[in-house]
């Protein structure tokens, strides 16, 4: 065991109860390293653990947030191949990411795109991992086809304005903030409007009449019905998040009649083997983007680990656009 700095969730609370504090962490295990962490990205899903409501999954330290990081790896576990002590990583985990050093899973490693600062490299593991394993591997967006997203501004939905391009999809989606829908087309947007009425019939008469093949639904229950008249027949829905609520009405009705495929997919709990899967096909298809500049983090902001409260206070508060990261 060994000490390390590290953001301690005190207890359920606000930004508040986030400290820096002092993590027993133990050796890298079997298949695992051991990453000497540079930066942090900030996700949705460590201002959820900090109020209680989504804990960390066993094997990972229950107190300390962070789903993703860039870093150097200083120590290898009993049976790790492919990968040497100094080697700069990116990595995806269950938690445990805003600390000094944290132990990851070989298979969850990703390289360093060469060229990217630390913060960029952070911002990469959980939104583009996401975005892509809901695009490209369950909703097999192709090229001609037409994405539809909501939350256009978060790390997830400029990671996927990204990707879909990329892939030769045209891209629409909603946001509330003109600014970011602006700031969103040099990634790739091909139109955006705010949410609520009409926006099915603005979709439909952008796809002459089809609506979207795919839809990305980062929202959830309070856009429920307006997203789901926004899909063409045969059409592929992925729900991706919650963030207007997890409860409202769906028309089944339409959903059997269009024959629409509904899936809900979280990568947070997921065995370590499909964890694995993922970033192996993510650095074999998307990661070269990153060395082409097709694929670039969007950042709304840098802070520095001390002010990890701050930093969750803005995301709560909305406006952002990209993600936030923290570093050492």
């Amino acid at each position: 065991m060994s000490k390390v700095e590290a953001v301690i969730i005190e207890g359920a609370g606000g930004p508040e109860v986030l400290s820096l504090g002092t993590l027993e962490l133990a050796e890298p295990g079997p298949g695992e390293v051991r990453v000497e962490v540079a930066a942090a990205g900030l996700n949705r899903a460590d201002l959820l653990q900090r109020m209680g409501l989504y804990p960390a999954p066993p094997g990972v330290p229950p107190q300390v947030p962070g789903l993703e990081l860039a870093g150097a790896i200083v120590a290898l576990g009993e049976g790790v191949e492919g990968w040497s002590v100094g080697e700069r990583v990116m990595a995806l985990t269950a938690g445990g990411a805003m600390a000094r050093e944290a132990n990851v899973p070989a298979g969850q490693l990703l390289p360093w795109p060469e060229g990217l600062p630390a913060a960029e490299a952070a911002a990469i593991p959980e939104a583009f991992l996401t975005a892509f394993d809901a695009l490209i591997l369950q909703g097999a967006l192709r090229a001609g086809e037409t994405l539809y997203l909501n939350a256009l501004g978060s790390g997830v939905g400029t990671a996927a304005v990204q990707l879909a391009s990329r892939a030769g999809a045209t891209v629409l989606a909603s946001s509330r903030s003109p600014e970011k829908i602006e700031a969103a087309r040099p990634l790739g947007l091909a139109a955006g409007r705010a949410p609520g009425e009409g926006l099915a019939a603005w979709v439909r008469e952008r796809t002459g009449g089809r609506g979207a093949e795919v839809v990305l639904d980062l929202v959830g229950a309070s856009q429920l019905s307006e997203t789901q008249r926004c899909l063409a027949p045969r059409g592929r829905w992925l729900l991706v998040g919650l963030l207007g609520g997890a409860r409202a009405e769906l028309d089944l009705g339409r959903l059997l009649a269009a024959r629409i495929t509904l899936t809900g997919t979280v990568l947070r709990s997921r065995p370590g083997e499909e964890k694995a899967a993922l970033v192996q096909a993510f650095a074999a298809q998307a990661l070269p983007g990153f060395a082409e500049g097709r694929l670039r983090p969007v950042l709304a902001g840098t802070l520095p680990m001390e002010r990890v409260g701050e930093a969750h206070a803005r995301l709560a508060g909305g406006g952002i656009f990209g993600k936030l990261v923290l570093t050492w």
